[in-house]
């Protein structure tokens, strides 16, 4: 292993990997595991969001060495995101919103990238550690969170609860349906290669409507002041009546 090939950062929520920017990928995928291998007491069971720094990677480059991580610890890598300035808070949102799903249903991880033509059907809350591309359809009866790039068709609130959510790191889904309400996308790519940035958005019904949202604080100060606001005026949620087939809400 060469010395300071790989550095370790933390703060509360996250973990801020620092790597050779010249060292050949192969030797860093080898003294990364070596490196979570020696530290794996210290980090235990933890769940943590993870940044790369010191060199450029492809999503084929980010999930190897994430692989190596987990295979050589018992982390839990629950986010990959970009540097931020606010990184400990940004951190924390997405941990929070990721490990929703898994604390309040129980849900369930899917590791790996779903292909054009593959389905993937869960009874509770998904997260998936890999890009949904297109021509892919993930159904959940609780909430899609995408750690990727999510580029297919993906249904949550199968069972009609429209309180579910989707989420990715990067959002550009052909469809997207949450409990009787669905938006499709104008542009339809069966093949899409291209890198995009990454810029966490999650997906919502919002006042009977979907809505793509960034996600970040003040999506969560507004979805607070849409609650208290609820509580407030003792509105209760009434009964929905299924779309007329074919039909679509627009955010």
């Amino acid at each position: 292993m060469k010395r300071n090939s790989v550095i370790i950062k933390s703060n509360t929520y996250g973990l801020i990997l620092i790597l050779d920017p010249d060292l050949p990928f192969e030797e860093l995928l080898s003294d990364v595991g070596q490196k979570f291998r020696d530290a794996a007491k210290f980090f235990k069971n933890a769940k943590m969001a993870l940044t790369f720094r010191g060199r450029v990677l492809t999503r084929e480059q980010e999930r190897r060495l994430i692989c190596a991580i987990t295979e050589n610890s018992s982390l839990n890598i629950l986010c990959l995101v970009d540097e931020q300035p606010e990184a400990e808070e940004y951190y924390k949102e997405a941990i929070v919103r990721s490990t929703q799903a898994d604390e309040q249903s129980d849900g369930q991880f899917y590791r790996g990238t779903l292909r054009s033509g593959q389905v993937l059907e869960a009874e509770k809350s998904v997260v998936i550690l890999g890009d949904v591309n297109p021509g892919a359809q993930v159904i959940s009866r609780g909430n899609i969170v995408v750690l990727g790039c999510c580029m297919g068709n993906v249904y949550a609130g199968a069972s009609g609860n429209r309180d579910c959510f989707a989420a990715g790191l990067i959002m550009k889904p052909n469809q997207v349906r949450i409990a009787d309400k669905t938006a499709r996308s104008a542009i339809t790519k069966k093949n899409d290669t291209g890198e995009y940035a990454i810029d966490p958005k999650i997906i919502t019904i919002r006042e009977g409507h979907l809505k793509l949202e960034p996600l970040n604080g003040k999506f969560f100060a507004d979805m607070l002041e849409e609650k208290a606001e609820e509580l407030s005026e003792g509105v209760s949620e009434k009964p929905h009546t299924d779309e007329t087939a074919g039909s679509s809400d627009k955010s």
